[in-house]
C-alpha cells in the first residue's frame, strides 16, 4: 500500500507542470538578476591588496601590551597600521589616503572608515572584532597564573574566505532557497486528499500514521531531488557554476532537502491548510536565509556568529559556498547533523501531532 500511494504521489507531483515550472524556471531568474545586481559587490569583496590604516592608542588600554602582535597578525591580513599620536582621524585619513584609523582608549575602541575604502572598512571592522575576542580572552586566562601566557594572534582565523563569483555564490545559494521552498510540490497531493477525503479513508483503513507521512515525504523528496539536479545543470550549462566537491555537495543537498521537506509538512499538520502552510514557510525561510546568507549579508554580517549559527541554511549556505571556493569546509559535518536532526525531530512532531488529531476525532 506504502509503495503504491509513494508512486501514484510522486506521479501526481510531476504532473503538476505549473509547480514544476515555477521551481525550475524560478532560480533561474533569481541567480541572473542578483548575480548580476551584485557583481560590483563581489568584485570589490575580491580585492585583498594590502591598504594602510592609522592608529592612535592610550597607555591605559588594554590593547597597549599587545600592539606589536596586532600590527604583525594585521600585516599578513593585508592591513598596515601606521602610528598617529594628534590630530583629527578624519583629517589624518584625508590627508594620507588611509582606509580607516582606530582610536583605543581603556577597554574600547573606535573605527574611523573611509567612504572610499568601504570594503577595506569593513575588513578592518572584522579585524579587530577577532582581535577583541582573542585579547578578552587573555585578560580571563590572566586570573589563572599558571596558565597564563604571551598572546599570539591566531592569524589563520583572521584570514577571509577567498574571492567567490557573484553568480557562484547566488548560483548555490539560491538553489538552497528553493529547496526549502520545495514544499509547494506536494500542493496537488494534499489538495487531493483533501478534495476527496483520502485521510479519513486511510484512516478506516487502519494504515498508520507513520506510513502515511511516509506516502507524503518521500515523494517529495524524489521530486524536489528531480527539480534541483535539474537546476543545477542548467545553472552550470547558463552561467558556468562551480559547485565544488561533488560528492559531499550531493550529500549535502539530499539531506537539506530531507529536512526541507520534513519541516513543510510539519507546517502543514499544524495549519491545516495549504495557504498557511506556504506563508507561514516563506516567512520562516526568508528569516533563516536573511541571516543565513541567502543575500548579501553573508560575507560582512554584523549579525553575531551565535545567531548566524542558529540558521541550518547558514550551515548549508556556508559549506557550499567554501565547496565551491576552496574545495573543502569545516561545515561539513554540522551542516549535516543539523538537517539530519530536523529531519528526525520535524518527522516526529508530525506524526505525533497527527496521531493526537486523529485521537481526537474518534
Amino acid at each position: 500500500m506504502i509503495r503504491y500511494l509513494i508512486k501514484n504521489n510522486f506521479k501526481l507531483m510531476l504532473r503538476n507542470k505549473a509547480i514544476l515550472a515555477a521551481m525550475l524556471i524560478g532560480p533561474i531568474l533569481v541567480i541572473a538578476m542578483l548575480s548580476s545586481a551584485f557583481e560590483d559587490m563581489m568584485a570589490s569583496y575580491e580585492s585583498t591588496e594590502e591598504f594602510k590604516t592609522g592608529y592612535r592608542i592610550s597607555e591605559d588600554s588594554i590593547f597597549s601590551g599587545n600592539m606589536e602582535e596586532i600590527k604583525r597578525a594585521g600585516k599578513e591580513a593585508g592591513i598596515v597600521f601606521e602610528n598617529y599620536p594628534d590630530g583629527d582621524p578624519k583629517a589624518i585619513m584625508e590627508q594620507n589616503d588611509l582606509a580607516g584609523f582606530l582610536v583605543i582608549e581603556g577597554e574600547t575602541y573606535t573605527v574611523y572608515e573611509s567612504a572610499d575604502y568601504e570594503t577595506q572598512g569593513k575588513i578592518l571592522e572584522y579585524f579587530m572584532g577577532q582581535v577583541e575576542k582573542q585579547v578578552s580572552g587573555q585578560i580571563r586566562n590572566s586570573m589563572f597564573p599558571k596558565e597564563e601566557k604571551e598572546i599570539t594572534l591566531p592569524v589563520q582565523k583572521l584570514e577571509f574566505m577567498p574571492a567567490v563569483d557573484s553568480k557562484d555564490y547566488y548560483g548555490i545559494i539560491e538553489v538552497v532557497y528553493f529547496i526549502w521552498c520545495g514544499v509547494v510540490s506536494v500542493a496537488g497531493v494534499l489538495n487531493s486528499e483533501k478534495r476527496n477525503g483520502i485521510s479519513q479513508r486511510f484512516q478506516i483503513s487502519g494504515m498508520s500514521e507513520m506510513g502515511l507521512y511516509l506516502a507524503r515525504w518521500v515523494p517529495a523528496v524524489l521530486t524536489t531531488v528531480c527539480e534541483t539536479v535539474v537546476t543545477v545543470l542548467l545553472t552550470v550549462a547558463l552561467f558556468g557554476i562551480s559547485w565544488g566537491n561533488n560528492p559531499l555537495t550531493i550529500l549535502v543537498l539530499l539531506v537539506t532537502t530531507m529536512g526541507a521537506m520534513a519541516v513543510g509538512l510539519l507546517l502543514y499538520s499544524v495549519f491545516q491548510n495549504l495557504a498557511v502552510t506556504i506563508v507561514a514557510l516563506f516567512t520562516l525561510v526568508w528569516f533563516m536565509g536573511f541571516f543565513g546568507g541567502s543575500f548579501e549579508t553573508y560575507m560582512f554580517s554584523t549579525v553575531s556568529d551565535s545567531l548566524k549559527n542558529l540558521s541550518p541554511i547558514y550551515h548549508v549556505n556556508r559549506v557550499l559556498v567554501e565547496y565551491s571556493c576552496m574545495g573543502k569546509s569545516d561545515y561539513t559535518v554540522s551542516s549535516i547533523l543539523y538537517m539530519v536532526a530536523i529531519t528526525v525531530v520535524c518527522t516526529a512532531l508530525t506524526i505525533f501531532i497527527n496521531t493526537i488529531r486523529k485521537r481526537g476525532k474518534a
